[in-house]
């Protein structure tokens, strides 16, 4: 389609794109953040000693991370522990253009996917780390345990960090759902993804332990 053509089409259209965007934010959107926040704390409790910030809905933010990785405790969740897991986008990871709206990340598409990615959070160790020494420590961390990208994560050198992409739904599938007033079950991916993080997490551990190995652990003054 030419862009004049696309621009006629909208045109002709745009009350109904205003409608339809604000029946994505107002109401698709949030019966899925709710549907997100629920089913990934869900599977993460299941997981055990774990702890995580599950504010998908009101902030956008879902993150989470094992006790034994806790450095201090803050009221900010992500400062608290030498590394965690988060939800993001691909783009984030990539710096390519993402989607407008994150029910087009979840839906199956060609532009923008959701992942969950592994990242460290440097204040936490003895030793100043920089992003520049924690590329050169993840980039043989890397090499060393090849298991991680066997299981389907990517590895990021740019930013020394590392990101799972989870299957997009199919727009039949969330359609059904939502018609059911029950999108969970069209979270599958979400749920299986987790599962294949759970089987990395011995890996990333590893890496977490000889990072504190390496940088050292902060002590109780120097977390106050």
């Amino acid at each position: 389609m030419s862009n004049t053509n696309a621009a006629k089409l909208i045109i002709e259209n745009i009350q109904l794109l205003e409608q339809s965007k604000k029946m994505i934010e107002d109401e698709i959107g949030v019966k899925l953040h709710e549907a997100v926040d629920k089913v990934i704390k869900e599977h993460i409790d299941s997981f055990g000693e774990w702890e995580g910030c599950y504010q998908f809905l009101e902030e956008g933010y879902i993150a989470f991370a094992p006790n034994n990785w806790k450095a201090k405790i803050s009221n900010k969740f992500h400062q608290n522990f030498y590394a965690r897991y988060s939800l993001s986008s691909e783009s984030s990871e990539t710096d390519q253009e993402g989607n407008e709206w994150w029910l087009s990340s979840f839906l199956k598409n060609d532009i923008e996917r959701v992942i969950f990615n592994f990242y460290p959070w440097y204040d936490n160790f003895k030793e100043k780390v920089n992003n520049k020494k924690w590329k050169e420590f993840s980039n043989e961390q890397n090499q060393l345990i090849p298991q991680i990208e066997q299981l389907g994560f990517k590895y990021n050198a740019t930013n020394g960090s590392w990101y799972l992409v989870v299957d997009g739904i199919e727009p039949a599938v969330f359609i059904e759902s939502y018609e059911n007033d029950d999108l969970e079950d069209a979270l599958t991916p979400i749920t299986e993804a987790l599962d294949t993080l759970k089987q990395a997490h011995p890996y990333f551990d590893q890496i977490v332990q000889a990072a504190i190995t390496k940088f050292g652990r902060i002590d109780s003054e120097d977390a106050a």
